[in-house]
């Protein structure tokens, strides 16, 4: 995950002193919260499992097998061999944040405030998952460990090796490009050529486009208009609306965009590796002799990342 620093000023809990001030300042004649709103939109791309003793190991395998063959009743019976596929193990980080209040806090309070300030605990944990989970989508050509996929490649690259070393390699990789009418006709006709392990047609249907905020308007025009965009022919829009738009707003990149296509989440590539799952407890601090009261602690160990997604075809843009 990308490093995210969260700095605070005041000690960790709310003091009198500190992150209270405004509740006990007696010329306030009000205390609004502020509106505070993080959109959950990635978790509908990782298939989640659970860990072992701390990490997670998949290996896959298929039904994919050569087609029969040519073979009189005499002859010795052509026996198919499955191919194996690649494996990947991964870690889980834990994860700890912590927010208490003072007696005094409570005490002095005009305006009740204080539990509601600790509210956001608990969400702050959510809002984790998603920053991390937007991290695999924001190095998707990325080379470093942490964002490898099982055939130790980019997950998205234009040489991922079949699984049967025989038939050479793949693409899920485009030429960077921008979101035209044609570069998205190109993507569309890629991911339909898609092979499986075997070298087999898959014919993988393009159902979902993901852009940045940066490319809305683009993906609204390729794809709503009824006429082919930035052309005089008066052609017909064969794509409109043939595909879902996914705006998603941790996305770094003002370019880059992607297709998803009709591959059931269960075989998905994209891992979320739940070990021990977002929870909030109160916390019971060893030194009785200070009057820090309404302690919550929030607990998650976790994991993220790929293993092979032939369901992606992924542009840099331009």
């Amino acid at each position: 995950m990308a490093a995210i620093t969260l700095k605070q000023s005041y000690p960790g809990y709310i003091s009198t002193e500190g992150g209270a001030a405004d509740e006990l300042n007696k010329s306030i004649d009000a205390m609004r919260m502020r509106y505070n709103n993080q959109p959950l939109q990635m978790a509908q791309f990782f298939r989640t499992v659970k860990a072992k003793a701390g990490s997670y190991y998949e290996s896959t395998f298929g039904d994919e097998l050569d087609l029969p063959r040519v073979s009189a009743d005499g002859d010795t019976l052509p026996f198919l061999i499955p191919t194996k596929g690649f494996k990947k193990q991964f870690n889980v980080v834990q994860y700890r944040a912590a927010i208490q209040v003072e007696r005094a806090e409570t005490e002095q309070d005009l305006f009740a405030v204080a539990k509601r300030k600790m509210g956001g605990l608990l969400r702050s944990g959510r809002v984790l998952l998603e920053y991390s989970m937007a991290d695999i989508f924001n190095n998707l050509t990325a080379t470093g460990a942490a964002y490898l996929g099982a055939d130790n490649l980019a997950v998205a690259a234009s040489n991922h090796p079949y699984p049967d070393s025989l038939l050479g390699t793949w693409s899920n990789l485009e030429s960077s490009g921008d979101l035209t009418y044609t570069n998205f006709t190109t993507a569309r006709k890629n991911m339909r050529k898609r092979k499986n392990a075997k070298g087999q047609v898959m014919g993988i249907m393009p159902k979902v486009i993901v852009v940045p905020i940066d490319k809305e308007k683009e993906a609204r025009t390729v794809l709503g208009s009824e006429l082919v965009p930035s052309s005089a022919n008066n052609d017909t829009n064969v794509w409109q609306n043939s595909v879902e738009i996914k705006v998603i707003d941790y996305l770094t990149s003002t370019t880059a965009w992607m297709l998803f296509g009709d591959v059931p989440a269960e075989y998905c590539g994209f891992l979320y590796v739940e070990d021990v799952a977002p929870s909030i407890a109160p916390t019971t601090g060893g030194d009785t002799s200070t009057d820090i009261i309404y302690g919550q602690r929030l607990r998650m160990r976790f994991g993220v990342g790929s293993t092979v997604e032939p369901n992606i075809q992924y542009n840099a843009g331009a």
